[in-house]
């Protein structure tokens, strides 16, 4: 196995630990054992625990922008982009689990670096929905404030989802989905 498949390995036993068992309950005993590892190569190819946190982020956040890649902005439809969003609340709960424990990490860390990694989170997630946005509403501003809208809306259908197995996420994104489209219609109204 080469040096780069092994800290792969890692960092994907590390998405699985931290994912279950929460960054400060998960330990690089925990992580080694979920690669097939032994701790010293944990420490090999991370200095600490918060250096491996970040890496799994980075290519937690590397594999959702692939998806994405070379597609302009005004491709895809809003309705398009909401169920690809409600699609990852119900076939992938982890990756809002992660962000999750990134958000609280991020909220009590004393690590200036956590905090600022989560802002960073947040302000991609709003440039990434801002972009296509602006091409449907015309406002630069509007649409950044209405990213911001649809990220809390995603990352709270989601939390309810994830705990509650009798939310109905299915009604919420056809809501959200006709609330979105109304405001588009307007939007394009009051630009004619």
């Amino acid at each position: 196995m080469s040096t780069q498949e092994k800290r792969q390995r890692l960092i994907d036993a590390a998405y699985k630990v931290f994912v279950k068992k929460g960054y400060l309950n998960a330990s690089i005993k925990d992580i080694a054992s979920e690669a097939g590892m032994t701790s010293g190569l944990v420490h090999y190819y991370f200095k600490n625990k918060e250096e491996l946190l970040l890496s799994v982020q980075e290519k937690v956040q590397q594999r959702y922008h692939k998806q994405y890649d070379g597609q302009p902005d005004d491709t895809a439809t809003p309705e398009a982009v909401l169920l690809e969003v409600k699609s990852r609340a119900e076939d992938n709960p982890d990756w809002y689990r992660w962000r999750y424990e990134l958000y609280s990490l991020g909220m009590k860390s004393e690590s200036s670096h956590l905090a600022r990694e989560v802002a960073s989170i947040l302000k991609n997630g709003r440039e990434s929905l801002s972009a296509p946005l602006q091409h449907l509403v015309g406002d630069s501003a509007n649409a950044s404030a209405l990213a911001s809208i649809l990220l809390a809306c995603f990352d709270g259908l989601a939390l309810q989802k994830i705990v509650d197995d009798e939310f109905d996420l299915d009604r919420s994104y056809r809501l959200l989905t006709e609330l979105l489209g109304l405001y588009v219609s307007k939007a394009e109204g009051e630009s004619r």
